[in-house]
């Protein structure tokens, strides 16, 4: 499902339907007012409810099905409830789907965005980068304030990303090249029906087969899910290659989703590492694929490499297939379902952590640290993102820097009372 998190993203003049009518969709309704008519918003979208709101029809789907069974445009799922609704659309046969990803609730991004020099953009590498149109990651980053490399083995495909993607100012440029440790000609395990499985690894079907996929609506066999199978012959290179190739000068966040080969990647990548202020990679805790490192072993490399682990985000739970039983399917179980077996890791510079252990951070100026910040933020480290901001501001007092300093704290100060404002709490001190 492709999203968006601004308006004009979608098509001039379209007649939308807002699935769901909280505070997401009441979000999205802001922004269809705001955008003085790019489109028309017929109705919001309930699974049990209809009447009206903010002076709006509210429609029941199954209402909505009846009479308007191939949909009279695009449906924006605003919902926390996505994954359900999703599923609905698709059942009914509604394609025209997208998914909306409120980039207000940014709120030190959209300061620091400001902040930044003339022209800096953030310089994001997105190896295994099929969805990249569609991925959320890089919704609600300002065009003028994104460059973006993408890296695919699809020729065609990576034309037509550049193409599609390099729009309202966006530096844009995806490559079809296969990246790993070294360059040279490798074996390509493919599967044509679900390329996203594919890998330079090959597949262990031993551990495949015991393995089940379910979603909250259906289970498949994974081996199955997979099959047919291909070996083809492809060429690869490496990062510093790629790098010097084309006078890159440093990237800021790297996402790795190539099921195996990102370890390798990143020892190939020498001369891009160290300027790197975040990443997210896929990791394994099972050997799926015969060879592959696991989680274990690249968290040993970035953690030599100066980079503090902060997270899990998108855990995959699978299940067994000689069990009669399905825990995904019962929903008074357990959140978790099965044993987890890949997920993405997030991993950020800490130069607090670095500083404590005598590394030198002069490195950290206040560009790197205001695109830090708004990284954390955007990967939900709000906590973080403060520590740091706040960090430097006395890191700038040190150096008498009271100019720069009074404009941090005004920032940090007024995205907290903001957040406050927008998420509800109490504003605490601390104490020691």
């Amino acid at each position: 499902m492709r999203y968006f998190s601004r308006i004009e993203q979608l098509p001039a003049g379209a007649r939308v339907s807002i699935y769901g009518a909280g505070g997401a969709g009441r979000k999205l309704l802001e922004q269809v007012r705001a955008s003085n008519g790019h489109v028309e918003l017929a109705r919001f979208l309930d699974t049990f409810k209809e009447g009206v709101l903010d002076g709006v029809p509210v429609v029941r789907f199954s209402d909505f099905v009846q009479q308007h069974p191939k949909g009279d445009g695009p449906i924006v799922i605003a919902s926390a409830f996505e994954e359900d609704i999703a599923w609905a659309l698709k059942t009914a046969g509604f394609e025209d789907v997208c998914g909306f990803r409120d980039s207000t609730r940014f709120i030190l991004c959209n300061s620091i965005y400001g902040m930044l020099p003339e022209g800096e953009r953030f310089t994001l590498l997105d190896v295994g980068a099929r969805d990249a149109m569609n991925d959320e990651r890089w919704q609600g980053i300002p065009p003028s304030r994104m460059r973006l490399y993408g890296f695919e083995l699809d020729e065609e495909g990576c034309a037509a990303m550049t193409r599609e993607m390099s729009s309202d100012g966006l530096e844009c440029r995806f490559f079809p090249l296969g990246l790993a440790g070294a360059a040279g000609a490798r074996a390509f395990y493919h599967s044509p029906g679900h390329p996203g499985c594919s890998s330079l690894y090959p597949f262990d079907l031993d551990v495949i087969d015991r393995l089940k996929n379910a979603s909250k609506h259906e289970a498949r066999n994974l081996a199955e899910y997979i099959k047919p199978l291909q070996t083809l012959e492809v060429q690869v290179d490496t990062l510093d290659n790629w790098k010097a190739k084309y006078a890159v000068a440093s990237v800021d966040f790297m996402k790795l989703n190539v099921q195996g080969a990102e370890l390798e990647i990143l020892q190939g990548g020498e001369t891009v590492v160290p300027d790197v202020l975040g990443l997210l990679a896929e990791v394994a805790f099972i050997e799926n694929y015969r060879g592959r490192p696991l989680f274990a072993d690249l968290d040993s490399y970035l953690r030599a490499q100066g980079f503090t682990f902060f997270s899990f985000v998108g855990p995959i739970f699978m299940g067994r297939n000689d069990s009669p039983v399905t825990t995904r399917h019962l929903p008074e179980f357990h959140l978790w379902h099965g044993q987890l077996v890949e997920s993405h890791a997030l991993y950020l510079r800490d130069p607090i952590a670095l500083e404590r252990k005598g590394c030198d951070v002069s490195s950290f100026d206040m560009t790197k640290v205001l695109k830090l910040a708004a990284l954390a933020e955007r990967y939900f480290q709000v906590e973080f993102a403060f520590e740091v901001l706040g960090w430097y501001e006395g890191v700038l007092r040190k150096r008498a820097d009271s100019a720069q300093a009074d404009a941090l704290k005004s920032v940090i100060d007024t995205a907290a009372r903001s957040y406050q404002a927008a998420f509800g709490g109490v504003a605490v001190s601390n104490t020691v």
